[in-house]
C-alpha cells in the first residue's frame, strides 16, 4: 500500500510540474505575442508619422495657377473636366527635393480627395527585374515589413507616360495605404468621388475614376502589352468580364485606344486569388510651376 501511495504521489507531483511547465510556456508565448503586437502597432504609427511629416513639410494644398496643357484622354472624359488647374479641389503642390531627402526612389505623389490616399509613389531605380516588388514589403524608409509603400514596378515609366500605369499598395485594416480604396465599392461614395491626382516633378496628371472592380490576381503588366492599342482595349474589356453586382463603372466614360489609364491595385481580405482595382482615365495634364 505504501508503494502504491508513493507512486500516486509521484504521479501527482509529475502532473503538477507538467502543468506548471505548460502554463509557463503558454504565458511566455502570450507575452511574446503581446510584445510583437505592440511592436508592430508602434512601428506602423511611426511609419504613418513619417508620411504625416512628409505631408506637412513637402506637400501643400495651396497651389498657384500653373500653365495647363491640352487635355489628354478620351473626348468624353476631357469634355466633362475643367482644364484650368485652379478648378481642381485639393490639387497638391509637392516639393520633391525635400521628399527625396528621405528616399530618392520617390517619383510621384498620389492624392485621392475624400480618401486616405495621400502618399508618395516609389519606383526602385536600381532594380534589375522589370517586375520588382521590393516596396511591397519595404517602407518608404526601406525598412522591411508592413505597411510597405505605394509603388510601381520598374516596367512602368516614372513619368506616367505609359498607356497603363499600375500602382500597388497594401489593404491595411486601418484604411491607410490603399485600404481606403475599398470605399469605392459603395455606390454613393463612387458617384461622389471622381478625381485622382498624380504629381510628378514635371507635371500633375488628373484622372477621372472609371471603374472599381473585383479582378483576378493576374499580373497585369506581365499579361498585357500596353504598347499595343488592342491590348489596352482587351484590358478594358476584361474589367467587365464576369461583372458582378458590386462592380461599378462611370458609364458616361468610354475607354479607347487613345486613352491613358491609371490602375490602382490592392488585396481583398480573405480572397488571395483576387484583387480590387480602381481604374481611372487621364483627363488633363498640368505643367509644373516654373521657378
Amino acid at each position: 500500500m505504501r508503494k502504491g501511495n508513493t507512486n500516486r504521489n509521484t504521479n501527482k507531483s509529475t502532473n503538477r510540474t507538467t502543468k506548471k511547465v505548460i502554463s509557463a510556456i503558454l504565458a511566455i508565448v502570450l507575452l511574446v505575442c503581446v510584445i510583437l503586437m505592440i511592436f508592430h502597432a508602434v512601428r506602423r504609427k511611426q511609419e504613418e508619422a513619417v508620411y504625416e511629416n512628409m505631408r506637412e513639410t513637402a506637400v501643400s494644398a495651396e497651389r498657384a495657377e500653373p500653365e495647363t496643357t491640352e487635355a489628354a484622354g478620351s473626348t468624353e472624359a476631357a469634355d466633362s473636366t475643367e482644364t484650368a488647374a485652379n478648378t481642381y479641389e485639393g490639387l497638391p503642390e509637392v516639393d520633391f527635393q525635400t521628399l527625396k531627402e528621405t528616399n530618392t526612389d520617390i517619383c510621384a505623389w498620389i492624392c485621392i480627395p475624400g480618401t486616405q490616399v495621400n502618399y508618395p509613389v516609389l519606383r526602385r531605380e536600381e532594380a534589375q527585374n522589370p517586375y520588382d516588388d521590393y516596396y511591397l514589403q519595404h517602407t518608404v524608409e526601406k525598412a522591411a515589413g508592413l505597411p510597405g509603400a505605394i509603388y510601381m514596378e520598374p516596367c512602368n515609366a516614372a513619368d506616367f507616360c505609359d498607356a497603363n500605369t499600375v500602382l500597388y499598395g497594401h489593404n491595411m485594416k486601418n484604411g491607410t495605404m490603399f485600404g481606403s480604396l475599398h470605399e469605392f465599392e459603395n455606390d454613393a461614395f463612387f458617384d461622389a468621388h471622381e478625381d485622382v491626382y498624380v504629381v510628378t516633378p514635371e507635371k500633375t496628371f488628373v484622372y477621372r475614376i472609371y471603374a472599381a472592380v473585383t479582378y483576378s490576381d493576374l499580373h497585369i503588366m506581365g499579361s498585357y502589352d500596353f504598347d499595343s492599342a488592342a491590348d489596352l482595349e482587351r484590358f478594358a474589356d476584361s474589367l467587365k468580364e464576369g461583372r458582378s453586382m458590386t462592380d461599378l463603372f462611370r458609364e458616361e466614360l468610354e475607354v479607347t485606344a487613345q486613352d491613358k489609364l491609371l490602375t490602382l491595385s490592392t488585396c481583398i481580405k480573405g480572397e488571395d486569388d483576387k484583387r480590387f482595382l480602381v481604374v481611372a482615365v487621364l483627363t488633363d495634364e498640368v505643367l509644373a510651376d516654373e521657378n
